[in-house]
């Protein structure tokens, strides 16, 4: 009985402590090709290796053995073997890049010949906002010896969008947001109404979808950076809306102590939509920037961006016989809707390893040239 229950424990532990073992013996591996590597002995390397490649490395593995092997084939004057397994590398980390300093100057050489860079990656974007009013022409519901005055004050609001860049250059790509939501609010104070003491509060909700095109520039070597873990951006461009929603409460006092029993609320709060007033399509510049944080083979990134609205948001005397007048005392000015939008996001990056068509060599020496300048200065 002792004898079964020790053969049923081995069959059950042997096959766990055979992976254990294949995955240290993958790591010897290594170790031994980089031994064989620093002692000279470079022809047995890619047969040491052959097996692990093929079945046992992890991708952190692959990544310094197809390194070994781009290094042992340079050495060995086989510059397909050392291409292909440079290609093999950026498979493994796309983010990889040889430091002119550190490495050797022929596998330098060699990365110039090859990029990662994603030609399309895609994002995700939340904040919140802020918009100021921008009046075109003022509009008083009263004409009176003593002049209404009017005020605005932003108010938060939200927005949320997701889209796709295009890398159509190394610092340059053409973002384009296709599905954009957008809430925008602001509160509009107007005094003297009616030659008294009168005000009136204002506090309208706007709901638009937008879409967006934008130039983006990328400052890849921020600060000769070498590793992009914080990689700044500027971007300019234009956006559409077209204004799904608009709810408005108005709220009217009188303060006028010498109409006994009229100090106090005339109106409100009340409700009223205002989308037949409005003109639901528009259309912006904006201009902003961004920073980018490299996590893991992605990005996150924090964004502030100004809108400046380029259209007249009410449709001309539109409230003048409507309903906002007659029962509120309510006119609208004509006025264009800015945008003050902070977001935080998420960039997915669809990396593509492929041989240039133009390798990149001419920095190399000029990089060598500025450190060697600057270590002789010191």
């Amino acid at each position: 009985m002792l004898l079964r229950a020790t053969i049923v424990g081995l069959i059950l532990v042997l096959p766990a402590a055979g992976l254990h073992a294949q995955e240290q013996t993958c790591e010897q591996v290594l170790n031994e090709a980089t031994d064989e590597f620093n002692a000279g002995r470079f022809y047995g390397i890619p047969a040491l290796l052959a097996n692990c490649i093929e079945s046992g490395f992890t991708r952190e593995q692959r990544q310094r053995a197809f390194l070994l092997l781009a290094q042992t084939y340079l050495l060995l004057d086989d510059p397909l073997g050392a291409e292909r397994s440079y290609l093999e590398v950026l498979k493994a980390n796309p983010e990889y890049a040889p430091d002119p300093l550190m490495d050797p100057i022929d596998l330098v050489y060699l990365s110039k010949k090859f990029t990662a860079s994603p030609i399309f990656s895609v994002f995700g974007r939340v904040g919140i906002n802020f918009s100021p009013v921008r009046v075109i022409h003022s509009v008083p519901s009263y004409s009176g010896l003593v002049p209404e005055i009017t005020s605005y004050t932003i108010r938060p609001g939200f927005q949320l969008a997701a889209g796709f860049d295009w890398h159509f250059a190394e610092q340059l790509s053409l973002s384009a947001e296709l599905l954009g939501l957008g809430a925008q609010s602001y509160r509009r104070t107007r005094e003297n109404m009616f030659g008294g003491p009168d005000y009136q509060f204002l506090t309208d909700r706007l709901t638009m979808l937008n879409s967006s095109v934008a130039l983006k520039y990328a400052f890849n070597r921020f600060m000769g950076s070498q590793v992009r873990k914080f990689v700044p951006q500027a971007y300019l461009g234009s956006s559409f809306s077209f204004l799904i929603s608009d709810k408005a409460t108005f709220e009217s006092f009188n303060n006028d102590p010498s109409d006994a029993g009229f100090n106090t609320i005339i109106t409100g709060p009340v409700s009223l939509n205002l989308l037949p007033y409005r003109n639901r399509f528009s259309y912006q510049i904006f201009g902003g920037a961004a920073v980018k944080y490299k996590f893991g083979l992605d990005y996150l990134f924090v964004d502030l961006r100004y809108t400046a609205g380029m259209v007249n948001l009410v449709k001309p005397a539109s409230t003048f016989p409507g309903q906002p007048a007659q029962e509120f005392a309510h006119v609208d000015d004509y006025f264009r809707l800015d945008n003050i939008a902070l977001s935080v996001g998420y960039i997915k990056p669809f990396y593509h390893p492929r041989k240039l068509k133009r390798a990149r060599t001419r920095s190399v020496m000029k990089q060598i040239q500025k450190s060697d300048a600057g270590s002789t200065d010191n």
